[in-house]
């Protein structure tokens, strides 16, 4: 099974629910947007997306990535997309050594995929202006021999590389030796990374140098992150160190720049790091002491993200505000394939309000789930209901959807014999 293209309604109602937002470029120019046939791996491809339309980076690498291993089990010649996806959100991180290696993966396991192109226009914008001292040639080969000294002795490499962190050479080489200095086990290594994240007055090398100390892991370096945050101003920085934060795990830093962070941004990062670590506690937790409506809803989404069905389900089910009850029953289709079309089907009797009804079938629409529309639409006893539940089952198209509306238009002809 090839990616296929969806019916145009389809398309477009499932990028209107989706899309609280512009989706900031997450779809190459002139390639509509396109997902699989097969209902889990449609299911993993919306979710990258919403992740996308979130800036939710690390989140949307996890989903590209599930679905890249899914597609090269069952389809394997259709894990292209998954991999420029991956690629995609690697870049908008500006994780841009691994971005120019997945796009390298696509084009050596698929060398006539239809996402050459745009995989390759995708590194273009990512790639620093070299400086005036130094040509094209020369920096690369300035950046293979930064990437020899990972397998050099410390003390020959160390020096080295704090050489290169103070030269000329373009930022692509000087990132790329932050990165050597990350893998390198000494202290001298990792004071060198810590001494760029402070003091650089270059923007980018200070962002790079913060997420190499996430990709450590080492107490100390976590430890230096946890200060720089404590004495930043600058919310782009701290949304960096949050990243970093993600990349060595620390639930417990996220968690706490989550409750008390006063920049709404950054806030927000925290929260969706959470999702993408998959803290359905601590989000359960962060959500039953918010008040503040845009933070609910962001938690939320994280919960969808997180697949938190049960956690999803109660918000539905309690006393908040309509608003916020949809938005826990939407997201529910987020975790479609961890229980929630199920909670869905569930909830859907239960509910009476107009708006809490229709959020149920949007949560099915994102899941992708057909066959549970089906059902709600053969349980169905009102007019109004069997029309909204036809206008979903037309968007999602099939075989018993055909079926459903023959079956209408006959009944219909047959009244008026």
């Amino acid at each position: 099974m090839r990616f296929a293209t969806r019916t145009t309604l389809h398309v477009l109602i499932a990028a209107a629910l989706l899309a609280a937002g512009n989706m900031a470029g997450a779809v190459p120019a002139g390639n509509e947007a396109m997902a699989p046939a097969d209902q889990q791996l449609n299911q993993l491809y919306w979710q990258g997306q919403e992740a996308l339309k979130n800036s939710d980076w690390n989140g949307a690498l996890k989903r590209f990535a599930d679905l890249e291993k899914q597609l090269r089990t069952k389809e394997p010649r259709s894990a292209d997309a998954a991999i420029y996806w991956q690629a995609y959100a690697l870049a908008q991180a500006k994780r841009t050594a691994e971005a120019k290696a997945a796009v390298d993966r696509l084009h050596r396991d698929f060398p006539d995929s239809r996402w050459g192109k745009d995989a390759d226009a995708l590194l273009r914008q990512t790639q620093p202006v070299a400086t005036q001292s130094a040509g094209v040639g020369d920096e690369d080969i300035a950046e293979a021999a930064v990437e020899g000294l990972l397998n050099a002795p410390p003390e020959r490499a160390v020096p080295l590389l704090k050489k290169v962190l103070q030269s000329q050479h373009s930022d692509k080489v000087k990132k790329r030796a932050l990165f050597v200095l990350s893998q390198i086990d000494e202290d001298a290594a990792l004071d060198s990374v810590v001494d760029v994240a402070k003091n650089s007055k270059d923007h980018e090398l200070r962002e790079e140098a913060i997420r190499m100390l996430g990709v450590s892991g080492e107490d100390r370096a976590i430890e230096r992150l946890r200060e720089l945050y404590a004495g930043s101003t600058d919310a782009e920085e701290k949304r960096t160190i949050v990243q970093a934060w993600l990349a060595a795990d620390r639930k417990d830093l996220i968690l706490a720049a989550a409750r008390n962070e006063a920049d709404a941004n950054v806030r927000r990062q925290a929260i969706e790091a959470l999702g993408a670590m998959e803290a359905s506690t601590e989000l359960k937790q962060l959500f039953d002491t918010t008040k503040d409506a845009p933070n609910q809803r962001a938690i939320i989404q994280a919960l969808g993200v997180a697949g938190n069905v049960q956690a999803l389900a109660a918000i539905g089910e309690s006393q908040q505000p309509d608003e916020i009850r949809a938005e826990a029953i939407q997201a529910l289709g987020i975790a479609g394939d961890k229980g929630g079309s199920s909670a869905l089907v569930g909830l859907y009797p239960k509910l009476t309000a107009p708006r809490l009804r229709q959020a149920v079938l949007e949560g099915l629409l994102v899941a992708g789930d057909g066959d549970a529309l089906v059902k709600l639409y053969k349980q169905a006893h009102t007019k109004e209901e069997k029309q909204a539940l036809l206008r979903m089952l037309t968007a999602m198209g099939g075989d018993a959807t055909l079926d459903i509306i023959e079956s209408e238009l006959n009944k219909n002809g047959a009244s008026h014999d």
